[in-house]
């Protein structure tokens, strides 16, 4: 298709992914029935998805397979054995986030792409430069990227750049949410996300609102731009939707792409949520993303499903052939082929006196593709002037090399496998814990606990407001939101480090590249949770790694010695990075002082924070804290982090002396996952 841009289709089922392919995608995107972002799914056995990647790579759609949660160390091996399987399956690509998951493909299939899943939230060059380097071939933009971002990584990344344009919007970046975990016991990074968001949640403290709901997607009026600026694939979010609705969606990309117009209220009535939003590619970002399922809009899509069931009801062709037939006195023969694969059918024939044009009636004859896959793109008739023969005999020829070329197009070809050792991690050992603080802001440090800490995490734009006498200690934190800011966050780290610093906390893989040669500490923001991933990290430079809090203390205690680690013991853990700010609902920014509250269900209060000069980025945090001071002996791990955020320099100051007496908290908190084993 003109611009070579993917249309990426979702597939839940066998069913789905029908509708996907005979309504025109280009590739699907599946997950088999583990370690995928979409557990509630159907999703595939191995003998299923072989069914599907033959029924696909007959038809020219490629087969990419989800495989994008985090890991377990436990998981490792079993892990290895699904590469295997879905490789033996013959897949396209696979999607992944964590690392250990990229090196395990890496090493026993490569020849299968690998793509970075959205889940590792990437939205600036570097960090996509990052995942090339690292043998990715496909990055998967974060949903939140503006236009003219994603042209400047598209432009200079070099490798395939991917990006949603129809479906669900997560309120928090991809991978960057923890509510599900914190706020529901299930980790959306586990693939088991309980959609959170779409619960009631106010800005003002009315049940009835819900302020964390964003509307659906649909950048269908831009698909032209964005193929014209090299995009690689446009993905249509949806596996857990109707065959309908991936009919409808691919039906209408097909048509934007090209210029052409399609039925964008059919395609609302088909499902949404009180309309649609491109606000986050246009960069309009207000109250008017937010929107909910109502009524009426069930109304309308019960009303449409029906209507759409014929764009998928039968065989779509996309497939060009050629097409030849050599009439003989005794015999003659038709070809077909694909490019790759010919096959010929030579039969028995009378030949018969005519008079008429027998040459409209052979390609009208072999122009019958239907119920194929095919359309004839060229046909080449050598004929007998004045004879024919009975039409009955090349139809029949028609279906025979037709069968035969498609069952060729479906044969699985399998990827190579090699041998891979999961590395034997040594156990860890209880240690003495060394203590790590994290302070918003300067002025909630209480400077007579600063001996206790090895470390102090501040945010990079404190750079100049840190007394000389614990400078050595700090770690200055670059901000989670590098949408656009990356030679600004770049600026600032070398005005640090002419200042004396060279600790740098990153918290995203993109930070990275921006730290190189620093002393660089991880936030549990880049998701580690096995001791591969772990490693994998080190060998990027992270020296010190806050494993993710979504994980069970004896699971963190895993974690290979090799790797200096650090857990959270205290701290409201931030539950969404958002860009689309909920407060937005009820004041504007210029009425805002940068903090508010979201009300759950429950009465429960959620922080809003809007950070900083540098990156002007959005949080929302649980509203107890997590607190393990009262189990600190259970936690095998270097360091220990205590992380400040809604406090006051008092309460800070109490909560150390509480935690460091081993005190239990007194209040409301919770212990997260920290002893809830995750499926």
């Amino acid at each position: 298709m003109a611009n070579k841009c993917e249309i990426l289709a979702p597939a839940g089922n066998m069913e789905n992914l029908i509708a996907a392919v005979y309504s025109g995608a280009n590739a699907v995107y599946l997950g088999v029935q583990s370690f995928n972002a979409r557990a509630s799914a159907a999703n595939f056995s191995f003998e299923e998805l072989k069914k599907a990647v033959a029924f696909c790579h007959g038809r020219n759609v490629k087969v990419n397979v989800t495989l994008n949660t985090i890991l377990y160390d436990r998981e490792l091996e079993s892990f290895k054995e699904t590469v295997k399987q879905v490789a033996a399956c013959g897949v396209d690509a696979v999607i992944a986030q964590d690392l250990a998951r990229a090196k395990i493909i890496k090493e026993v299939a490569p020849g299968i792409a690998l793509h970075g899943s959205t889940q590792m939230a990437v939205h600036n060059l570097a960090g996509a430069v990052l995942l090339k380097e690292m043998g990715y071939s496909r990055v998967i933009l974060a949903r939140e990227c503006t236009f003219e971002q994603v042209r400047e990584i598209t432009e200079k990344c070099g490798i395939e750049t991917e990006i949603f344009i129809h479906g669900a919007l997560c309120m928090s970046l991809s991978g960057q949410c923890y509510a599900s975990a914190f706020l529901g016991g299930r980790s959306g990074n586990r693939g088991r996300c309980r959609g959170t968001c779409r619960l009631p949640m106010s800005a003002r403290g009315n049940l009835d609102d819900n302020h964390l709901s964003l509307k659906d997607l649909c950048a269908m009026d831009m698909l032209k731009e964005i193929a014209d600026i090299g995009v690689a694939c446009v993905k249509i979010e949806g596996r857990l939707r109707t065959p309908e609705y991936v009919a409808a969606a691919v039906n209408s990309a097909r048509k934007a792409i090209k210029g052409e117009e399609y039925d964008k209220q059919l395609l609302a009535d088909t499902f949404s949520r009180s309309g649609f939003t491109n606000g986050y590619l246009e960069n309009k970002i207000d109250k008017s993303v937010f929107g909910v399922r109502t009524k009426e809009d069930s109304e309308k899509t019960k009303l449409t499903l029906p209507k759409l069931r014929e764009l998928y009801r039968r065989e779509g062709q996309y497939v060009p052939v050629e097409l030849e037939f050599t009439m003989g006195g005794a015999k003659s023969k038709l070809s077909v082929t694909d490019g790759k694969n010919t096959f010929t059918s030579e039969f028995e024939n009378t030949l018969q006196d005519t008079d008429k044009d027998f040459e409209k009636s052979v390609r009208t004859s072999l122009e019958k593709l239907g119920g194929t896959p095919f359309y004839a793109q060229n046909i080449k008739c050598n004929l007998i002037p004045g004879k024919y023969i009975p039409l009955s005999l090349l139809n029949g020829a028609r279906r025979e090399v037709t069968a035969q070329l498609l069952a060729r197009r479906e044969e699985v070809e399998p990827h190579k496998i090699f041998d891979y050792e999961i590395p034997a991690f040594p156990a860890r050992k209880q240690t003495n814990l060394q203590y790590i603080a994290r302070f918003e802001k300067p002025e909630q440090i209480p400077y007579e606990f600063t001996d206790i800490f090895t470390y102090i995490i501040l945010p990079l734009e404190y750079a100049d407001s840190v007394p000389e006498n614990i400078k050595n200690k700090i770690y200055l934190e670059l901000p989670r939101d590098i949408f656009g800011k990356e030679n600004k966050i770049r600026r600032a780290v070398e005005r640090a480090k002419s200042a004396g610093y060279n600790k740098f906390c990153v918290q995203n893989i993109g930070h990275i590249p921006l730290v190189k040669g620093c002393e660089i500490m991880s936030s549990f923001t880049l998701n580690i949770s096995n001791s591969l991933s772990a490693t994998e990290y080190k060998n990027l430079g992270v020296e010190i790694e806050t494993i993710s809090p979504e994980i069970t203390l004896e699971q963190i205690g895993r974690i290979t010695p090799e790797v200096k680690t650090a857990v959270i013991g205290y701290g409201h853990i931030p539950v969404m990075l958002v860009k689309a700010c909920p407060l937005q609902n009820v004041r504007t920014c210029g009425e805002c002082n940068g903090k508010g509250f979201l009300t759950d269900r429950k009465g429960m209060k959620l922080p809003v924070l809007c950070h900083g000069k540098i990156a002007g980025y959005r949080e929302i945090f649980n509203p107890v804290p997590l607190y393990l001071g009262d189990r600190i002996k259970e936690i095998k791990a270097d360091f220990v982090s205590l992380n400040f955020t809604v406090e006051n320099k008092a309460q800070v100051a109490s909560i150390i002396k509480k935690f460091l007496a081993g005190e239990k908290f007194g209040g409301d908190f919770t212990r997260g996952l920290y002893y809830k084993a995750s499926l």
